[in-house]
């Protein structure tokens, strides 16, 4: 405010003051990007929740091969597609107020791939993770520890999407790190948070644009990664989390069919696109 009276007309001087052509481009309609638009809303209920622990599961076609399959559920995750009708609690959740928490909605032209994120911080992280079936479980123990999903969304020829969805956790304090700069003539200091990546554990799946993914926790398995990456608590109670995405190609020169993404609300669109007759 003390700027705004000092100056001699209002806050903006002559060399601030926008271009004719800054303010028409600024108020241009805004272009639609084309790419892949992805949704995702996080399901959260105490533990061994009935329906997000076991009733879910069987409405869902699992997704890998099946020794992906057997390696997933030996550490507590599992992953699979509800297509078609969907369970009418299923679609009560999405719309529940109190139980889908962290809406997103990215939008991939630029970006390659992002992490949602599904749990932390937690002060201290233990468990075991079986990353061959062949090998032997290793312990493993973080502090601070951020779990979540990456994803990299890929367009498919039969307008899907291919999602790679890989499960990382982040740990400690961000660090200096020295990597090779852009050109490999030198060396650039960097700031990041470590993160440790499960790569063996990554799977791909493809995803029409009305079928909805979700990845959870077996709450049986208390010891395991898929306990890190989706168990939480709550007001001191232990509570169960099951991630859901969904998917769709964009092209600029479509008319969009499902609802857009709303501006600063809580939860996306994929909420609202459940409740929609089939």
């Amino acid at each position: 405010m003390i700027a705004c009276a000092t100056a001699p007309s209002g806050c903006l001087t002559r060399a601030e003051q926008p271009s004719l052509a800054s303010v028409a481009r600024s108020l241009a309609p805004v272009q639609q990007v084309e790419g892949i638009q992805l949704e995702s809303i996080i399901l959260e209920r105490p533990i061994g929740d009935r329906f997000l622990d076991r009733e879910l599961w069987d409405s869902t076609l699992p997704v890998g091969s099946p020794e992906m399959q057997v390696l997933l559920s030996e550490n507590g995750l599992r992953a699979g597609i509800l297509a078609g009708s969907l369970p009418p609690r299923f679609q009560a959740l999405l719309e529940s107020d109190a139980e889908a928490i962290a809406g997103r909605g990215l939008t991939f032209a630029n970006r390659k791939e992002e992490v949602l994120p599904t749990s932390g911080p937690s002060d201290l992280c233990e468990f075991t993770v079986l990353t061959d079936l062949a090998g032997k479980r290793a312990p493993v123990s973080l502090k601070q520890a951020r779990g979540g999903i990456l994803v990299r969304p890929e367009a498919t020829s039969d307008r899907r999407v291919r999602i790679t969805c890989e499960p990382q956790i982040q740990h400690g304090e961000r660090q200096q790190y020295l990597r090779p700069s852009e050109d490999v003539t030198g060396w650039v200091k960097h700031e990041e948070v470590p993160l440790v990546r499960y790569q063996p554990l990554a799977f791909d799946v493809p995803l029409g644009r009305s079928e909805y993914l979700v990845i959870g926790w077996r709450a049986d398995q208390d010891d395991t990664l898929g306990a890190a990456l989706f168990g939480v608590e709550a007001n001191a109670q232990p509570r169960q989390r099951v991630l859901v995405i969904r998917a769709r190609q964009v092209n600029p020169s479509a008319t969009p069919d499902l609802p857009s993404l709303g501006s600063g609300g809580r939860r996306a669109s994929i909420a609202a696109e459940a409740g929609r007759p089939r």
